[in-house]
């Protein structure tokens, strides 16, 4: 699982809860504090871990990992846009727009 205070423990521990499953009650090995470490973790053990989709496109069509669906829960995660304070970027702004027009599908 990713450490604590992390985003994606939080959605994933949320999501958990909406099923009335505590994280306390599954047996986490470890915590690990990026993606790469768990994905890097996961391929030395006959364990199982809880990452983002698209940050293992390359491990699913090398056939290194595969998904494991489970029916009923979804795990989304909010994002937000954050700039340094000051005059905003034609490009920074361009992409901003882009990604809030198309949300739904990303």
């Amino acid at each position: 699982m990713r450490e604590r205070g992390s985003g994606t423990l939080d959605v994933i521990e949320r999501s958990l809860l909406e099923h009335h499953i505590k994280l306390s009650s599954l047996n986490v090995l470890m915590y690990l504090g990026s993606t790469e470490s768990i994905k890097l973790f996961l391929e030395h053990t006959d364990c199982i871990g809880m990452v983002s989709v698209r940050s293992i496109s390359k491990e699913l069509a090398a056939g290194t990992f595969r998904v494991i669906e489970i029916k009923g829960m979804t795990m989304n995660r909010d994002f937000c846009f954050v700039q340094r304070q000051g005059q905003e970027g034609a490009l920074p702004h361009l992409f901003a727009q882009f990604a809030m027009s198309h949300s739904k599908k990303l």
